[in-house]
């Protein structure tokens, strides 16, 4: 077990944190098996809880019934969104846990949502017709595409100003060509075990670690933490009451960015992340 030899109570401070071995994905997933659902990891029965879901890569997720339980509304007001707002979240509701991510933000915040998901695209740029959002969540990819349907009639599009993108976020060049549309893009961090562990504001092009988060970068293979400046794999430590998770780590790659946003938030930023078979390539 991960807390084997650790006494809880002595885990006071992040260094104290690094006692505690990580806890991988692969493992998750076992444990999953092993002792289903959730591997021992929840601690509020499948009863009483909101969603059942399973993530692309066959491990299981939930979600429990608190305001804004994935943490996204910070990322998504960090993007200018406000209450009011009528938004397009074409992140998957179908067991997958994207959709329900920013559908549960965008209700902290007040906004009106379309639950388009993105497998109809003729079906999406109909209701964005009728609805005139303001704004997007969902794949870089599919908003390409919407784009794309739409030909020479950017009329139709025109209302959209703003785009929250998740992973894959879209690339820097993707993200000028949707600029240069009128539409301000973010990318946010998610993954399907942690909600939002950060996201962009409009002044950064680093990703600022969602409050209520601890992230550490460590030595890949080692849970050593690194200083800032290096290159390491992201740790995350989430104390959420329903699905608390010690060190839990994502896979990707990034590094502890030094001082703090110019927009005046003040926590840990971090760089853009990549899969770590992406940074070993490139």
């Amino acid at each position: 077990m991960q807390l084997k030899g650790v006494e809880i109570d002595d885990i006071r401070t992040r260094s104290d944190l690094a006692r505690i071995p990580v806890l991988r994905k692969i493992d998750l997933m076992q444990r999953q098996k092993e002792s289903p659902p959730f591997g021992g990891a929840s601690a509020t029965r499948p009863a009483a809880l909101q969603h059942l879901l399973m993530s692309r890569g066959r491990g299981f997720q939930f979600a429990g019934h608190a305001r804004d339980w994935w943490s996204a509304g910070r990322a998504l007001f960090a993007a200018g969104l406000r209450k009011g707002d009528i938004v397009l979240n074409c992140f998957s509701y179908h067991f997958a846990p994207e959709g329900h991510m920013m559908d549960c933000g965008l209700r902290a915040l007040g906004c009106p949502i379309i639950a388009a998901g993105n497998d109809d695209i003729e079906a999406t740029l109909t209701v964005i017709d009728h609805f005139q959002p303001v704004a997007y969540c969902g794949p870089a990819d599919f908003l390409t595409a919407l784009r794309c349907k739409a030909g020479k009639d950017n009329s139709r599009l025109s209302a959209i100003k703003r785009a929250i993108f998740g992973v894959p976020p879209a690339p820097a060049t993707a993200k000028m060509e949707i600029s240069g549309q009128g539409i301000d893009a973010f990318n946010a961090y998610m993954t399907p075990d942690l909600g939002i562990v950060a996201y962009q504001s409009e002044a950064d092009a680093a990703l600022i670690v969602n409050e209520g988060l601890i992230v550490e970068i460590v030595k890949p293979g080692t849970g050593e933490p690194l200083p800032p400046g290096e290159t390491g794999e992201i740790v995350v430590t989430r104390l959420n009451a329903d699905y608390p998770l010690l060190r839990f780590a994502t896979g990707d790659l990034s590094a502890i960015v030094a001082g703090q946003s110019p927009c005046g938030r003040t926590n840990m930023r971090i760089r853009p992340p990549a899969p770590a078979a992406q940074q070993a390539s490139t």
